[in-house]
């Protein structure tokens, strides 16, 4: 939060201000009908509410050391909960206000009425999913199987099953294990050949993984378990006293990785054996698009890999795919996550959408150019709003086949 512009706070104080207003008339006329104590009583639990919330916000803001140096992430998902109950209802409770007064103009104030009550059950439904999100969508995790098909596959991986997690998130969990319990259950009865972690483990500091190894150790796979670190993986986002202080923190994020049997890809390749062929893994840094670091080498990451392997690529940000694979490199299958699906999608007649998408064309999914795949995981934790809507927690398992060379 530090670093925020002050022409920012001053639109963005203003825009609350502006709905807080707008909403309470249409609140009013809501509550009109109603006895003159009831609409007190009323009254004043909205303005409590209301300054109460727009508070926080307001001492979050003047005090941003406050979230930005915790190791206690508790405080700033209250606040990110509370502001999130408070303004989406509001906003389109505002916005159906102004327009009612334009039906009024129409249809008199009984036109008006009914559209604001109709409005005000809309937006208290939304009130109940942003709960619900956060309580229980969360953890309500999704296992997403796709088939995926290469004509160049060698015989001997047909059928080869690989399961993806991607940014976990420890620091986000808390001290509830529910969901890595859940996660480790499930990938031991999808039983995979290969499991493969595309990124951010943590929010910030590697003592969020403490009570969490001993399930990170129950994971399994036929032939390995392997790694790669993600933008939050590094501390690019606490200020720490000295450059040392952060080396050591992502020390420890390598060592509890890699004490949990996962064998960390940091811009380099490995041979994984499989019956009497092999898959050349390849794993990179954190690509990140400006003005994020950018620590992947893929050239560096690929030097002496023989061309007629079969290459599967881990690079936690999706971006990199188009900027640095397809088309200069063979690599035929690409992993990622990084976007965690925007925590928040729609999906209607089987057409998934997220609004991530106008940031992040490759957001969630499968995705082809040419002979070439990418593969997104929608994440399994969550980063900023501590809830997720209908963009469930997810568990990949992709199964390679052979195609007919034509």
């Amino acid at each position: 939060m530090r670093g925020i512009p002050s022409s920012f706070l001053i639109f963005f104080f203003a825009f609350v201000f502006l709905v807080e207003f707008i909403s309470y008339f249409g609140f009013r006329i809501l509550i009109n009908h109603l006895s003159k104590i009831v609409r007190t009583y009323l009254t004043l639990v909205y303005f409590l509410v209301s300054l109460s919330v727009t508070g926080l916000i307001a001492y979050s803001f003047s005090n941003p050391e406050v979230i930005r140096q915790s190791r206690d992430y508790t405080f700033f998902f209250v606040v990110i909960t509370l502001s999130f109950l408070n303004l989406i209802p509001k906003i389109f409770f505002a916005l159906i206000t102004l327009i009612s007064y334009l039906i009024r103009w129409t249809a008199g104030l009984h036109g008006q009425k009914l559209a604001l009550t109709g409005s005000f059950l809309l937006c208290s439904g939304a009130f109940l999913v942003i709960i619900y999100a956060v309580w229980a969508g969360r953890y309500d995790i999704h296992v997403e199987k796709q088939n995926l098909y290469f004509s160049d596959l060698p015989k001997q991986l047909d059928g080869l099953k690989i399961v993806q997690l991607s940014d976990i998130h420890l620091g986000s969990y808390g001290k509830n294990p529910s969901a890595m319990k859940e996660t480790v259950q499930i990938i031991e009865q999808l039983q995979p050949d290969l499991l493969l972690f595309t990124g951010d483990i943590v929010n910030n500091f590697g003592e969020e993984m403490k009570d969490f190894e001993p399930y990170l150790k129950q994971l399994s796979a036929k032939y390995g378990r392997y790694a790669i670190q993600g933008n939050h993986d590094y501390g690019d986002y606490f200020n720490w006293p000295d450059s040392t202080s952060k080396r050591k923190n992502l020390d420890m994020i390598e060592a509890g990785l890699t004490d949990s049997g996962f064998i960390l890809l940091l811009n380099q390749w490995t041979k994984i054996a499989v019956k009497d062929t092999s898959i050349s893994l390849i794993g990179v840094e954190n690509w990140g698009r400006p003005p994020f670091p950018q620590y992947a080498n893929l050239d560096i990451a690929m030097k002496g890999i023989p061309d007629n392997s079969f290459k599967i690529l881990m690079s936690h940000d999706p971006a990199h795919w188009k900027a640095k694979v397809v088309s200069q490199t063979n690599i035929p299958l690409t992993l990622s996550g990084h976007t965690h699906g925007g925590q928040l999608g729609v999906k209607i007649a089987g057409i998934e959408f997220s609004p991530i998408y106008f940031n992040q064309k490759n957001w969630g999914g499968l995705y082809q150019s040419g002979n070439q795949m990418l593969y997104v995981n929608r994440g399994l934790g969550t980063v900023g709003f501590p809830g997720r809507i209908e963009m469930r927690p997810e568990i990949t398992l992709l199964t390679l086949f052979r195609t007919k060379n034509r």
